[in-house]
């Protein structure tokens, strides 16, 4: 009970100060944006789809890009709080340490939730089918592999102490990471032996979880292990973070 209580109370206060930088917010879902309205057209004309069918597969992919990539970066902000001694003043305070990292991760999560809606808001006149259960259960992929990213880009932030080095850590697996996700182009359209890099892709799996649950495949075998490779890499990566943080406020 106490941890969920500190880590409602650190979200809380997080969406708060989130609140006060909206420019960053829509910076954030721009290129999200810039892809659903300029890219996502583009499929029905290459790939030779219906509208229906170009954005119903083109979506699930655009939210596992604002999961993944959409919080590689939220390490900075935590980085300019170690700086500023925000952190090092937790260390008098009763609050869970782990809760510090939930809440955090909960804010990021929230809002890329928000910005996933409006995605969806978005896409809808382009042709979008909206299937209510489906959608639910891809944003909540989406929810699960943000959590992997963000906590991964906290616990990194901790390591590396400066924004400089963390935003040039972020870009450098941002590229790689997205085109052998077949985010942008299904992999099934490239040769072999992208086709078998992509395979060392945790984000592959997850895309290709997220347009099978999009779909309506809800027993497909792809969701089962894109559950389990996340599962595994966010065990690892939050297991990573929560003693990152442990050490830095203990």
């Amino acid at each position: 009970m106490r941890l969920a209580r500190d880590t409602w109370i650190i979200m809380q206060q997080s969406l708060l100060i989130s609140r006060r930088q909206r420019l960053w917010g829509i910076i954030g879902l721009a290129q999200p944006l810039y892809f659903v309205i300029l890219f996502g057209p583009l499929w029905e004309r290459s790939l030779r789809m219906s509208e229906d069918e170009s954005y119903a597969m083109f979506l699930p992919g655009i939210f596992i890009e604002v999961a993944v990539f959409g919080t590689l970066f939220a390490g900075i902000g935590l980085v300019s709080e170690v700086r500023s001694g925000l952190i090092e003043r937790m260390r008098v305070t009763p609050v869970s340490r782990t809760a510090l990292l939930l809440g955090r991760c909960g804010r990021d999560i929230v809002m890329l939730l928000a910005q996933a809606v409006i995605l969806v808001i978005v896409a809808i006149p382009f042709g979008l089918p909206l299937r209510v259960v489906p959608l639910a259960l891809t944003m909540l992929l989406m929810a699960m592999v943000a959590f992997v990213a963000t906590s991964l880009s906290y616990a990194a932030a901790l390591v590396v102490e400066s924004e400089t080095t963390l935003a040039s850590l972020a870009n450098v697996a941002n590229v790689p990471l997205m085109l052998l996700s077949g985010i942008l182009i299904p992999i099934a359209f490239a040769p072999d032996w992208l086709q078998w890099l992509a395979k060392f892709n945790p984000v592959y799996y997850a895309v290709e979880a997220a347009r099978a649950l999009f779909a309506g495949r809800l027993v497909d075998s792809g969701v089962l292990r894109a559950l389990l490779i996340v599962g595994a890499v966010g065990t690892v990566g939050a297991g990573w973070a929560v003693r990152r943080f442990s050490r830095e406020v203990s």
